[in-house]
């Protein structure tokens, strides 16, 4: 018998009054054919008007599931599991609570069962829940129990060895709820049995919700991205985590919970339901969706379904309605076109091709689906309901993304649109199942690309990051005609400073002529690559990139030379790679001395904006050694003769001190010599002075220079100069002075005496020399003695200079106290 339906009455349907029962019994009859091992699964449901299909339980416990009734056919092994919870204490199921579980196997062969292993796995509760050491008991005892990690085993057979045929065995359990679980979660967790050889191994799984409790229903369900649209939480699609949903009745906000990791939910504790016009309403949110986050799909249930809600639910006393799911089908998403991840805040908006006019917030199955704004995952979606005039079916339609901060304004260019407001629009009421189709499995629905998640970094511009701007919608019967899926539309980030740039130079002080090398580093701190790069070096006017000199990475690589910039197009670089550019410029002859800066910076050869900041360089362009300095030379000599030359058998004077007027001291040599390697750099079209001071304080004692102090010579780019200077030693003619050559308490010198100075003059023009003047003082103030020391320096130098200043007298004084010292200063001792 295919199926059997009846009521109470034995009809195909019917009533069931108030707190009655109906009960169907019927036999069957195993074919002769069927061979042994077989196992025969029969299952019953039940429904009516007010009820959903409810399917028959074998165990008839809620919280494992509904199980159909197996035998199987012949003397084979054969085991059958069914796992239970309870609260310990009873009442619903609190955090921080216990649950007690059972797994109960059952030989329901006809012979006994060898080698039976019990396991139960806690990690599928997810840190909901621990469990509570030594609680484990494979009927009543710990023999055989063992716990590893989250896995809980009982060997019975290594224990008791073989379940005899309709023996039962029981592992129990406890586990402690961990504080802080939300109510309405559900934990679930499988129970596992296997046995004989080879082994086979059956499940149960049992279910509870935390704040469920009996005379309660429990609502729960699942939010995922249904990228195949079966409607089916399929492995590798994403779950929609952290989504909330809002549980309503009679318009009123009874509660909210979110989504977990695997996009479940539940509700548990509610007051049973059984009148659809009264019954509850969930409502799914994103996480930070406001006034202008769109609707991104049609719930599913056996309920009524809407936009991201569920409303008509029913569910009676201690009941769990499962399947509230929200499977989204949204368009695509808004994703970085560098590094691929989704871009929030950005607004969308549909606008007619040909005028530009956004079309009517009506036109769209919700409202709030024109100039949406994208929240984290960056989903959008457009459905047409064709329901105005501004969205007539059959119509041209334009994509149009007003970018946040960040980004460049308008479409990608590093991501070119397969259409844009300048191609002809792509015609989504022919692209289901066809070559246009890039799943074409899908054939209820038109994919512009294969993946429901943005492109990877990897994958670069092409089919792998096909989208549409320009579209044509249709409002035909066809599945897919009004929507195109997984039409990801990338923007273009801003890449200033992204990347990280500097540039040197191994020199710092260059001359004209001379070539000067240059080291350009450019690192990509991304975890994606970038394509199409352009490094560009601008050099200082007078300077010229050596051609063939140029290397990235080691690898001769000309730039474009366009003027006084040198630019490497197409250059990529892979996450986190760093290219190192070489190149060599020479100084041309032109270029005056001073600081020079060569500058790079990278930029996108596509949008044209920059990728990084600018580098730069500085070396600084100083005299040739050889064409610009000017050294100086010369010598220090004993001027025997006086002649102001150094004639043959003057030797030089060592260990005299000179200075320029830059504060550059020179120290003669053993031989009296001296010399400053580029010592000035004259200006190039007029030349300069130069000034050399001898510091007459360094010549041997007795020694007075001869010749011009100090001494200034012209002097001229790239030629040498000479200053010499020459020093002898002088006759000193000693005048003595004491009180009596002056008249008492004056510094006049007697009559007696002042006749005398001419002969001192004539003495002292026969040679140069040098006059000291040495007073003998004895009782006299001192005040009183330089001041006649003065007085007779001051009348010589006028007689001198009468005389015609036959050469420059040096005039030397010295006191001698008779008695030591002064009288004042004897007195103060």
């Amino acid at each position: 018998v295919a199926g059997l339906a009846v009521n109470s009455a034995g009809a195909a349907s019917g009533t069931i009054a108030g707190n009655a029962s109906a009960v169907v019994v019927f036999d069957v009859q195993i074919a002769a054919a069927v061979p042994a091992d077989t196992v025969i699964s029969n299952q019953g449901f039940v429904a009516s008007n007010e009820q959903a299909l409810e399917p028959t339980d074998q165990d008839g416990i809620d919280t494992n599931g509904d199980q159909p009734t197996t035998i199987i056919v012949g003397a084979t092994q054969q085991l059958g599991i069914v796992k239970s919870v309870t609260v310990v204490g009873g009442g619903a199921a609190m955090a921080g609570g216990f649950l007690d579980y059972s797994v109960q196997v059952t030989n329901t062969g006809t012979v006994p069962a060898t080698q039976v292993l019990l396991r139960d796995d806690l990690a599928a509760l997810g840190g909901n829940a621990s469990y509570v050491a030594g609680s484990a008991l494979l009927d009543g005892s710990s023999a055989g129990v063992s716990v590893s990690g989250n896995v809980i085993s009982a060997d019975y057979g290594s224990v008791r060895g073989t379940l005899a045929t309709g023996a039962s065995t029981v592992l129990r359990f406890r586990v402690q709820i961990a504080a802080g679980v939300a109510a309405g979660t559900v934990l679930t967790n499988t129970g596992e049995v296997s046995w004989s050889t080879p082994a086979q191994t059956a499940s149960s799984a049992a279910s509870i919700a935390i704040g469920a409790m009996p005379g309660t229903a429990t609502l729960s369900g699942q939010a995922w991205h249904d990228a195949n649209f079966d409607r089916i939480a399929d492995s590798g699609e994403t779950n929609l985590v952290d989504w909330t949903v809002q549980l309503y009745r009679a318009g009123t906000l009874l509660g909210s919970t979110r989504t977990d990791t695997g996009g479940h939910y539940g509700f548990a504790g509610l007051a049973p339901v059984t009148v659809a016009a009264d019954g509850y309403e969930v409502r799914f949110l994103a996480p930070g969706a406001g006034a202008a986050t769109a609707s991104l799909g049609l719930a599913d249930s056996v309920f009524t379904n809407g936009q991201q809600r569920i409303s008509g639910i029913t569910g009676g006393d201690g009941s769990s309605v499962p399947g509230l799911n929200l499977p989204i089908t949204p368009n695509g998403v808004v994703y970085d076109a560098v590094l691929r991840t989704p871009v929030a805040g950005a607004t969308l908006t549909l606008v007619a091709a040909g005028s530009g006019v956004p079309v009517a917030a009506s036109c769209f199955t919700d409202p709030a689906q024109q100039d949406q704004v994208t929240l984290a995952a960056a989903y959008y979606k457009f459905e047409l309901n064709f329901s105005d005039a501004s969205c007539a079916s059959g119509g041209n339609y334009l994509l149009q993304v007003v970018a946040p901060a960040g980004y460049v304004a308008g479409p990608s260019q590093l991501l070119p649109a397969t259409t844009s407001a300048a191609t002809a629009a792509f015609d989504v009421p022919s692209c289901p199942g066809g070559i246009d189709d890039a799943v074409p499995a899908t054939a209820q629905a038109c994919e512009a690309q294969t993946g429901a998640q943005a492109p990877a970094a990897g994958i670069a511009s092409g089919a792998g990051t096909r989208h549409y701007l320009h579209l044509a919608f249709s409002a035909a019967a066809v599945p897919g005609s009004s929507q195109v899926f997984n039409n990801h539309l990338p923007l273009d980030p801003r890449l200033d400073n992204t990347l990280a740039i500097s540039k040197t130079s191994a020199l710092v002080n260059v001359s004209r002529g001379q070539i000067v090398p240059y080291v350009i580093r450019v690192r990509n701190p991304l975890p994606v690559p970038l394509t199409d790069m352009r490094v560009a070096d601008r050099f200082p006017a007078g300077f010229k990139y050596v051609a063939g000199s140029a290397r990235l990475d080691g690898v001769a690589l000309e730039p474009v030379s366009n003027g006084r910039e040198l630019a490497w197009d197409g250059v990529t670089l892979a996450a986190s790679q760093e290219h190192v550019l070489k190149l060599l410029m020479v100084v041309g002859a032109g270029v005056g001395e001073g600081d020079y800066v060569n500058r790079a910076q990278v930029f996108s050869t596509i949008t044209g904006g920059a990728a990084s900041g600018e580098a730069q360089a500085t070396v600084r362009v100083v005299p040739d050694p050889t064409f610009d300095c000017t050294d100086v030379i010369g010598k220090v000599y004993d001027d025997a003769n006086l002649n102001g030359v150094q004639d043959k058998g003057e030797a030089g004077l060592p260990g005299v001190r000179l200075a320029t007027a830059r504060g550059l001291l020179i120290t003669t040599d053993a031989h009296g010599r001296f010399h400053l390697t580029c010592a000035v750099v004259p200006d190039e079209n007029r030349g300069s002075n130069f000034i050399v001071k001898l510091d007459d304080r360094s010549l041997p004692s007795g020694y007075r220079v001869t010749t011009a102090n100090p001494e200034v010579l012209r002097v001229t780019r790239g030629k040498m100069i000479k200053f010499n200077f020459g020093a002898a030693l002088h006759k000193v003619v000693r005048l003595d002075l004491a009180n009596g050559v002056f008249e008492p308490g004056a510094t006049t010198l007697r009559p007696q005496w002042a006749t005398r100075l001419p002969l001192l003059l004539e003495t002292l023009t026969r040679a140069p020399a040098v006059l000291r003047l040495a007073y003998l003082a004895e009782a006299e103030d001192e005040a009183l003695v330089q001041s006649r020391l003065k007085a007779v320096r001051q009348l010589l130098a006028a007689e001198w200079a009468r005389a015609g200043n036959p050469y420059e007298l040096a005039i030397e004084t010295e006191v001698f106290w008779r008695t030591g010292a002064p009288v004042a200063r004897r007195i103060a001792k």
